[in-house]
């Protein structure tokens, strides 16, 4: 698992295809939760339907990690098919950090 530092900024993505076909989900209603190490939901980030390949179903949200410890990061489409994606990003205190 990749470790972070305080201040990264990282884009996390998520997949929605339906079940069977394998037809992506180009207009899912999706949402995002942050959990930082202490326990609260940061502001709600904004989530982007990803360009490039025509429908591919991929979205993203770019997070910043201010605290040091595990934020989870779960982005869940809410329409078609009801799913959701969780990561789980480190944040290591720098040996720089002297405070």
């Amino acid at each position: 698992m990749a470790t972070y530092d305080v201040g990264d900024q990282v884009r996390v993505t998520a997949s929605f295809k339906t079940a069977g076909t394998g037809v992506a989900i180009v207009d899912a209603a999706t949402a995002c939760t942050h959990r930082q190490p202490d326990g609260t939901n940061a502001t709600t980030p904004t989530i982007t339907k990803g360009s490039g390949a025509a429908d591919s179903g991929i979205y993203y949200v770019d997070i910043s990690l201010d605290q040091v410890g595990t934020h989870t990061v779960k982005i869940a489409s809410t329409e078609q098919v009801i799913a959701s994606e969780t990561i789980e990003l480190v944040v290591a205190k720098s040996i720089f950090d002297h405070s």
